[in-house]
Order: structure tokens, then C-alpha cells, then sequence
């Protein structure tokens, strides 16, 4: 029932009831929900109300609407943890989904101040980037670009290109290491919230301004030489990350 004289609004509560519908009522990753009209007539609300209460759901990750179909459970966002650096076929497995890899891009780009002051590279020294894009279950969820010298970026690349050809999924620290034998050590990482834009959008097939995370590492290796430095783009309704701190 409604809380008709409570402090929260009317669409947040069908939100919470939906949310009760899945977590414990049981209903399975997609399966359908009531529809518009049977939520309406449920509790005597306004197309206008059920319909924001809908999108709040879809934008937590609730729900994903299909149109002219209705509107059905999301699988259960990825937990990813942030105290160990795992690759991304592991992370994917672990939670019953198929991962691949895709190359979308394999560039050989002339030096750049900021990108090669941040690898530690001289700055006439000529840059590779990578530009993958990782799927689960055959749908896109996160977005790679990683830039490395050239000297390392050519067998990376070269590497990335055959295991996408025989439908092996993979991280980048994976490439360096099996071919190279450099062996990443320490990953530093800063995580932003923020909206994709239409580039971003189109490759992770969602709406341009969608919530998304841009998760930036740089990655060193045992003599403390950066090795690579990467920008990601995840899907804002498909991750969520955890971590345990201390207190001091």
C-alpha cells in the first residue's frame, strides 16, 4: 500500500515496491514486470508517475525496458572489488557470464606531452594505442583505451589482434606479460563518475548522457618504469564497485 500523507514521493515508492518485486519476491533476470497500465490501475496513479517510477528503476539498474514489448529484470550489476587488479575474463567467469574482447583500433601515433610525460617516455618518442571494447554475453560494457610506447605497443597490439581472431578475451596487463615477461606490479587508479558522450554511447549501446564510470590507471612495472596508461569507460548500469578501508 501506498503511504498516501508520507515524505516520499509517490514514484520513489513504486520504485522501492518494484525493487521488492525482484529482491524478494523472486523474479528472475528477465522476466517481465507489471506493465504501465497494470501499475497504474494497481495504485491509482498517473501514466506520468508510474513512468518516472520506471525510469528510476531502468536508471539504477533495476530494470531495462524493451520497446513495445515492456519492461523486464536486469541481470544483477557486476560487484567488482578494488583490492587486487583481476583480468577481465576472470571477472567475468566468476560471475556465469561470457566475456570477449574486441580491437576496435590499433593506432600509431606520433609523441604527445601529456601522454608521454605520463609514462615517463622522451618526448619525441612515438606512442601506440589500443582501443578495445569488452562484452559480456555479447553486450558491450566497458570501453578501453590504452596508449604505450611504441617500442611495447607493437607486440601488444600484434598479441590483442590474434587472441581477438580466435575469440580469446583478455587484459592488457595479460599481453605485456606473456609476450614481453613484463610484469605489472603496481596499478595506480582514480574513478569518476560521470555521462557519456555520444562516442561513448554508441559503442556501449546506450543513451548519450547515460551514467557511466571513466576509471583511469597507470600501470607500473617491477623497476617502477610506467608501463601503460588507460582510460575506461564502464557502464553505469552493469558495474558497481567495493572496497574495505581502515580507520585511522
Amino acid at each position: 500500500m501506498l503511504q498516501v500523507n508520507g515524505s516520499t514521493p509517490y514514484y520513489q515508492q513504486i520504485k522501492q515496491y518494484i525493487r521488492k518485486l525482484i529482491q524478494e519476491e523472486g523474479l528472475q533476470p528477465h522476466e517481465q514486470i507489471p506493465s504501465e497500465r497494470e501499475l497504474c490501475e494497481q495504485f491509482s496513479l498517473s501514466r506520468t508517475t508510474i513512468r518516472l517510477a520506471l525510469a528510476e528503476a531502468e536508471k539504477e539498474g533495476l530494470v531495462y525496458r524493451v520497446h513495445g514489448k515492456g519492461t523486464f529484470v536486469s541481470l544483477p550489476k557486476i560487484d567488482q572489488g578494488l583490492s587486487a587488479i583481476n583480468s577481465f575474463e576472470d571477472t567475468m567467469r566468476s560471475r556465469g557470464l561470457k566475456p570477449r574482447i574486441e580491437v576496435l583500433s590499433v593506432e600509431a601515433l606520433p609523441a604527445d606531452l601529456v601522454i608521454n610525460t605520463i609514462l615517463q617516455l622522451g618526448l619525441d618518442e612515438e606512442l601506440m594505442k589500443l582501443t578495445l571494447l569488452g562484452y559480456a554475453n555479447e553486450e558491450p560494457i566497458v570501453h578501453y583505451e590504452s596508449y604505450l610506447s611504441r617500442r611495447i605497443g607493437r607486440t601488444v597490439a600484434d598479441e590483442a589482434l590474434q587472441r581477438a581472431a580466435a575469440g580469446l578475451s583478455y587484459s592488457t596487463f595479460e599481453l605485456y606479460t606473456d609476450r614481453l615477461g613484463i610484469k605489472p606490479v603496481v596499478t595506480n587508479q582514480t574513478f569518476e563518475a560521470t555521462l557519456a558522450d555520444q562516442e561513448t554511447a554508441r559503442l556501449l549501446q546506450i543513451q548519450e548522457g547515460a551514467a557511466v564510470f571513466l576509471i583511469t590507471s597507470l600501470v607500473y612495472a617491477e623497476n617502477q618504469q610506467p608501463i601503460e596508461y588507460k582510460a575506461a569507460h564502464y557502464r553505469g548500469d552493469k558495474f558497481k564497485f567495493n572496497v574495505s578501508r581502515k580507520h585511522l
